[in-house]
């Protein structure tokens, strides 16, 4: 095979690699495999022609970040590209967010850690299990809380060493 023929199937190498690594999990190791294709096919290149083998640097140069940037976007188009880069959930799929107007009606109600709150944990208040954080410390469960206010959107609870729940 003359060098033309080889300096055309290290390009294909190249182009073949940068497209399997948007497809099969490498770690990067197929871009580098084809960053060496394209390296030899342009230095062979410039051995056979110096003009062309600055196009073909210079073609490359633009090629490579551009497939990647186009496959990195563009994977999940592709038929097993949901599989290697899921969609990120909305929030009807997570669960309904818990109501901050429910939280503030529940300051001074007291309640039951039905987990350590370590210091975020989940609290009972009237048979409704909500995630609290503690105002300070470590409550262990089954201990008696009582709501003191609303921290980032969740209710801050304090030990109520009164009366049980």
């Amino acid at each position: 095979m003359d060098s033309v023929g080889v300096i055309l199937l290290l390009y294909i190498a190249g182009v073949v690699l940068i497209a399997a690594e948007l497809v099969l999990p490498s770690h990067g190791l197929l871009t580098i495999g084809s960053l060496v294709c394209f390296g030899l096919a342009v230095f062979e290149t410039f051995g056979h022609n110096r003009t062309l083998g600055a196009f073909a640097a210079l073609g490359c140069v633009i090629f490579v970040p551009t497939m990647l940037f186009l496959g990195i976007k563009y994977v999940t188009h592709l038929p097993m590209g949901n599989q290697f880069a899921p969609p990120n959930p909305t929030r009807e799929e997570a669960g309904a967010a818990f109501d901050q107007s429910e939280c503030a009606q529940l300051v001074g109600v007291k309640g039951r850690a039905v987990t350590t709150l370590r210091p975020i944990g989940v609290c009972e208040f009237n048979g409704r299990r909500i995630q609290c954080i503690s105002e300070s410390g470590m409550i262990d469960v089954g201990q008696t809380v009582s709501g003191v206010g609303l921290q980032m959107n969740t209710l801050e609870v304090r030990l109520d060493e009164s009366q049980p729940a």
